[in-house]
């Protein structure tokens, strides 16, 4: 994997405002006999007051249950603003070549099942563990809104020449990691390689700066921004796009006490494990070659055997 730099990027905060009833006090009464119709000319007040006292109750009640509602979305990871538009320190792409994924799943007309959520997201993938190292399913979401997952002119560009029909995103959290993984489904695995290219940033030779004014190429975005995912990207991190027929697997993990871009780590194990989201395309590579139709033996051929035997009659 060859490591390039990206900037960090924050995240908004949020502001609560009160409000305070008007106050419904009125002036102390002096003494003295109170003229016919006194007690009637008194009610409205005493009334405004009640109304004053019950509509702070009311407000103090509302701030309290707003509260709660705020801290208890954040101990489920529930959704706290949009996720951060950003990129990994360090990204790679895989490409194997002509493996057999790439030949049995070149392109849709081989592949033409959708991908579907319980394929991707379901019992399988809700825990995804190797190398000593386990990853917890949060989030996930199948959509054919390609462009809406990831950001940068470059990428949506890619993804709309490849043909991108569909995209899963899921979040994952591990006791020292957090990451995302997202698929995309294309044409055909040169559109996978396209776009794989489409965001990694443009070689600038040693020493010198990068054109002003030049875009960012872009990245993915995870599927939620709650916490920790509101960070991925400001500390150190790494990605792998992972060319996989016509699809294209990217996954991208941070430490989860990186504070930033400088904490150089090796990431390659919870990139390798991470990457397990990819088995249901080695499920879909296994099927389609129980589909295919058994070749017929050459005239004269022994099954099993590389002898031939003449044909009777030739």
């Amino acid at each position: 994997m060859s490591p390039s730099e990206a900037s960090a990027s924050g995240t908004a905060g949020r502001r609560r405002k009160n409000s305070e009833p008007d106050d419904a006090g009125g002036a102390a009464r002096t003494g003295g006999r109170r003229r016919a119709g006194g007690r009637r000319k008194q009610e409205p007040r005493r009334f405004g007051r009640l109304i004053a006292v019950v509509g702070g109750v009311l407000v103090a009640a509302l701030i309290g249950l707003g509260v709660v509602l705020y801290l208890d979305r954040g101990e489920e990871g529930g959704a706290d603003g949009p996720p951060p538009q950003t990129r990994p320190v360090a990204y790679s792409v895989e490409d194997v070549g002509d493996n057999d994924m790439n030949a049995v799943l070149a392109d849709r007309e081989a592949d033409a099942r959708p991908l579907n959520e319980g394929e991707l997201f379901g019992d399988r993938s809700a825990e995804i563990s190797s190398r000593g190292m386990e990853f917890t399913l949060r989030d996930s979401e199948l959509s054919q809104d390609c462009a809406a997952a990831v950001w940068g002119e470059e990428v949506v560009a890619a993804l709309a020449d490849a043909d991108c029909t569909q995209v899963g995103r899921a979040t994952y959290v591990g006791d020292d990691y957090f990451g995302t993984a997202v698929i995309f489904n294309l044409a055909d695995v040169e559109g996978s390689r396209a776009v794989a290219a489409s965001m990694a940033e443009p070689e600038v030779p040693e020493g010198e700066e990068p054109p002003e004014g030049a875009p960012e190429p872009g990245f993915v975005i995870p599927p939620s921004g709650a916490d920790p995912f509101d960070r991925l990207g400001s500390g150190y991190s790494s990605a792998e796009a992972t060319v996989s027929g016509h699809y294209l697997v990217v996954v991208w993990v941070q430490p989860a006490d990186s504070e930033s871009v400088e904490d150089r780590v090796s990431l390659a194990s919870p990139i390798v494990t991470l990457s397990n989201f990819r088995d249901p395309l080695y499920r879909r590579l296994v099927n389609l070659r129980e589909d295919e139709p058994a070749s017929e033996p050459e005239p004269g051929a022994v099954p099993g055997t590389e002898e031939t035997v003449p044909v009777p009659g030739s």
